[in-house]
């Protein structure tokens, strides 16, 4: 199983956008063959810091996910509301 932790912070005046256009792809993320778990957290004490936390069952079925139309779709709308770059973590875990 691999998990990924993605931070990012939303750009000034940017959050509620962020936020909408992130949970968008929580539904059909979760409907993709060999994903675990898919979701999208605030933090509590800074408002404009984000977390998505994703569990998949292989590398493979993380790579068809980068693939999809929905994630093309987002990533460029996605790097248009978030401060830098985000930061992303990939794990193993067996």
């Amino acid at each position: 199983m691999k998990t990924i932790t993605v931070y990012c912070t939303a750009k000034p005046g940017s959050q509620n956008e962020l936020i909408a256009l992130c949970k968008s792809m929580i539904e059909p993320s979760l409907a993709e063959q060999g994903c675990i778990h898919y979701s999208f957290y605030q933090d509590l004490h800074q408002e404009n810091t984000f977390l998505f936390y994703e569990e998949w069952k292989d590398q493979d079925s993380i790579d068809l996910h980068n693939a999809t139309k929905h994630f093309l779709e987002f990533q460029p709308k996605y790097k248009h509301l978030i401060v830098g770059e985000a930061k992303v973590t990939v794990h193993t875990v067996e």
